[in-house]
């Protein structure tokens, strides 16, 4: 599938990013520092520019209830499958 999506409040972008991506927290002033893992850590995907991911549709539904946690606006569609999407998405 192919999700696309916008988060125009700037607060809330950051923080789907960080849900996202996933950040490295720091604690005891700098001194400790843990990567927290965000969705795509955990789920295959082919980022195709900023807000623009192919991914497996058993995935997008974890991907779709997080835009929505964050009121984000997206849209996600079927996307016909090729030999280099299918090679990148079946790990």
């Amino acid at each position: 599938m192919i999700i696309v999506y916008k988060q125009p409040n700037q607060s809330k972008s950051v923080q789907l990013s960080r849900s996202l991506h996933g950040y490295t927290d720091k604690s005891n002033y700098g001194e400790y520092s843990y990567k927290r893992k965000g969705l795509l850590d955990k789920i295959p995907y082919q980022k195709l520019m900023n807000g623009v991911f192919i991914l497996r549709e058993k995935d997008a539904d974890k991907l779709i209830e997080l835009l929505e946690k964050y009121q984000a606006q997206y849209y996600a569609g079927p996307i016909e499958k090729t030999s280099k999407t299918g090679k990148i998405l079946t790990t």
